[in-house]
């Protein structure tokens, strides 16, 4: 309790952002009123020293900002618009896009989309390459812990998932894998209930 954000990209291994571990545990008592906040997912890079071939910018974490300011950083840190990323000096994945659709109603990572019962949901997912190459990838939807859907390509990927709203919350978050060390990991799309009127 009492923390925003968590190394879930590490230069060491760890499973705490593996689907169905702990940050989902975690993120399911969010969505049970349990806890009164979602604990974010950052990149953290284990930099000690220029030792092992380490560099401080194989692990970043991007912040989805509407501006360059300070104030515009600590809100998306706040409210969880960010993704962290592995990557290498020649290139990183990239994520386009990544939110969660209903008619014309939208959500991006950390927001919530109220949703209705009539209309299906569309889960939007884009990966480039930084250098605009074409690199294989594995892109893992996962839904309350679960993977509900594997694309498999090359960058630049664009495909959508569609399923109908269920009756009780739930939250979506995309892994994208490409060759070692090439990784993304998003903060998750929350979904409630639209309220009846």
């Amino acid at each position: 309790f009492r923390y925003t954000a968590f190394g879930a990209i590490y230069e060491d291994t760890t499973r705490f952002a593996t689907p169905g571990g702990m940050w989902d545990y975690l993120l399911g008592k969010y969505l049970s009123g349990e806890r009164t906040r979602p604990p974010w997912a950052v990149g953290e890079s284990g930099f000690h020293g220029y030792v092992g071939g380490k560099r401080v910018e194989n692990i970043q974490t991007v912040f989805l900002v509407r501006d360059r300011s300070e104030a515009a950083l600590l809100a998306s840190f706040r409210a969880g618009r960010m993704y962290a990323l592995s990557r290498t000096p020649a290139y990183a994945l990239a994520l386009q896009s990544f939110s969660v659709r209903q008619g014309d109603a939208q959500a991006r990572s950390g927001e919530t989309l109220q949703a209705g019962a009539a209309a299906p949901l569309e889960i939007r997912v884009g990966v480039d390459a930084s250098d605009g190459g074409e690199y294989p990838l594995r892109a893992f939807l996962v839904k309350n812990g679960q993977i509900i859907q594997l694309w498999m390509g090359k960058t630049p990927l664009r495909v959508v998932h569609r399923e109908p709203a269920g009756p009780a919350p739930a939250y979506y978050r995309l892994e994208v894998r490409g060759t070692v060390p090439h990784q993304i990991l998003t903060n998750p799309i929350f979904v409630t209930p639209r309220p009846a009127p």
